[in-house]
């Protein structure tokens, strides 16, 4: 039985009806970041046991105090001036702001003192979460348009956690040599979108794919995020000197292209549930990409982004203490609660965890 069509499900009918298909990463743009009816803009609780999906900021707030470390530590190590400025591209509910915030104020108290957290943030729903949140450092806080930062760049530190895994992807295959791009379009009843194979909408798509280096087999799809190389320029003028942290849910290109991935990464997830087909629920359920960090490798080299390094999130957070932090917070008298904390941040690193199919990118600019 067809499920009744969104609202945006709707519109996007009628826009296809009226001026043809549209590209796969269109419809992902408007799925995702419709105005009034897209995924990111809509007021329903996204992320946690009551939303779609978790991140690891939402594990524990160690995820955060180990991030506060790097990013400070990274500082001292390369002589960036204090005070400190931070930028969080995409804050979601504030909860990981917050989680950093907090550990400066208690671990790294002069730093904190002078410090400046901007968030830059497009959704005004997750703005007034972000505001309420970090109400008590309102005084360290500021919201910025990324326009804002590429007019009076920064010193200093600019992050995100799980933010390139959402930007829209064109999706491409390999057909008797040639590169296609995937379409949305009409099916047959002119009433009920499908997929269809056409051109490529512009030759930025192959030439990413000459760039990757890697062989596509026949039929074999791959996303192509060419609005990460686009956000990657935008970043490189925000920042004049300083840090790129990027933790992602993704991989280099050889595993992320690999003969036995032929459908690609491409996934929708709803209620914690994957959900076959990104048509479903338009506008009602998160579509995501795995992250290609050789892209974002080679790519930031054109605008002037040094590789300093690359490593598994579980790699990143043992190396920067989180098994010295789970081992002082152990008592003999620890109650459930403080049991159910601790199984929590394990997840962050035990094979199988959260962190296990996350990557942590550092570059310095």
């Amino acid at each position: 039985m067809a499920s009744v069509p969104t609202e945006l499900e709707r519109r996007l009918i009628e826009r296809i009806r009226r001026d043809g298909p549209i590209t796969f990463r269109d419809f992902m743009q408007a799925s995702l970041y419709d105005p009034e009816l897209g995924y990111y803009n809509s007021e329903r609780l996204k992320i946690g046991a009551s939303g779609d999906y978790y991140t690891s900021s939402n594990v524990h707030p160690v995820f955060g105090a180990v991030l506060a470390k790097a990013m400070i530590d990274l500082t001292v190590e390369f002589r960036i001036d204090s005070p400190l400025t931070l930028v969080e591209i995409g804050a979601g509910t504030g909860r990981l702001a917050f989680d950093v915030l907090s550990a400066m104020h208690e671990e790294h108290p002069a730093v904190f003192d002078t410090a400046t957290y901007i968030i830059v943030e497009t959704s005004p729903c997750m703005i007034n979460r972000q505001r309420e949140k970090l109400e008590a450092f309102a005084d360290h806080v500021q919201w910025r348009e990324l326009d804002e930062l590429e007019r009076e760049p920064i010193v200093g530190v600019a992050f995100s956690n799980e933010f390139v895994d959402a930007l829209p992807v064109h999706r491409i295959r390999l057909r008797s040599g040639e590169i296609n791009e995937q379409y949305v379009t009409l099916l047959s009843d002119e009433s009920t979108l499908g997929l269809d194979w056409g051109r490529p909408s512009t030759e930025r798509l192959s030439d990413y794919s000459t760039r990757m280096r890697v062989a596509l087999r026949e039929t074999q799809i791959v996303e192509v995020n060419l609005d990460a190389i686009d956000w990657l320029a935008r970043m490189s003028r925000a920042v004049s000197r300083g840090f790129l942290l990027t933790i992602d849910y993704g991989d280099i290109v050889q595993h992320l292209w690999s003969p036995d991935r032929r459908q690609g990464t491409l996934r929708s997830f709803h209620k914690h549930r994957l959900i076959d087909s990104p048509l479903d629920r338009i506008g009602e359920q998160d579509i995501t990409a795995s992250v290609n960090f050789t892209a974002l490798i080679d790519y930031g080299r054109d605008f002037g982004f040094q590789l300093v390094s690359l490593e598994r999130q579980t790699a990143f957070l043992i190396r920067m203490g989180l098994i010295d932090r789970i081992a002082s917070e152990h008592s003999g008298t620890e109650t459930l609660d403080d049991l159910n904390q601790r199984l929590a941040v394990k997840n962050l690193f035990v094979p199988g965890g959260i962190s296990d199919n996350f990557q942590v990118l550092v570059q310095r600019r």
